[in-house]
């Protein structure tokens, strides 16, 4: 038709571009189709598992930063103290909360030096609690073998004797108190 001259030269040309697109997609099809029979290139696959593994070892990363930044308490116990307040920066080491512990509440008493020698662990104390009527029994845990304080001056002499040993006595019968309430002991 067109060496004929029945048709312009820009409708041959236009045809030419409509068969060639159509060529180009007709291609672009029959390679999408040969790629869904054929399956995902290796690369491609390679490259998802590469990134599922990025994103563990950045989870794993995240779970030890949360585990650093999370502060647990060695055992059950009672908040008795927090000495910092929400947005203060306690130093490297420093006690961030203050616990009561254990199944029954202790005092904690000072033994002057003369009565140190006749007490060991295990023995029955009446503990009178400052505002509380009636005493509690108690029993001795612990005393410590060195005094609790030692001036200079005391270590000879009459001043001896106002050497003071600290002792802990385990209240009976799982009394619920405050802490730091004021409180006497006399040897039954």
């Amino acid at each position: 038709m067109r060496k004929r001259e029945l048709v312009a030269q820009s409708v041959v040309d236009q045809a030419l571009a409509a068969r060639n697109q159509r060529r180009a997609t007709a291609d672009s099809a029959e390679a999408a189709l040969r790629e869904l029979t054929a399956g995902t290139r290796p690369e491609q696959v390679e490259q998802a598992a590469a990134a599922v593994d990025a994103a563990r070892a950045t989870l794993a990363t995240l779970e030890l930063t949360r585990e650093r930044l999370t502060v647990r308490a060695p055992r059950a116990g009672r908040v008795d103290a927090l000495p910092f307040r929400p947005g203060d920066q306690p130093p490297a080491g420093a006690e961030l909360v203050s616990f009561l512990v254990g199944d029954a509440p202790y005092a904690r008493v000072f033994v002057p030096a003369p009565r140190r020698a006749a007490l060991a662990p295990g023995a029955k104390f009446d503990v009178h609690v400052l505002g509380v009527p009636t005493p509690f029994g108690a029993t001795l845990r612990s005393i410590s073998s060195e005094p609790s304080f030692t001036p200079y001056y005391a270590l000879a002499g009459d001043d001896a004797s106002r050497l003071v040993y600290r002792a802990e006595l385990v209240l009976d019968g799982g009394a619920e108190l405050p802490a730091g309430l004021p409180v006497t002991a006399t040897v039954r």
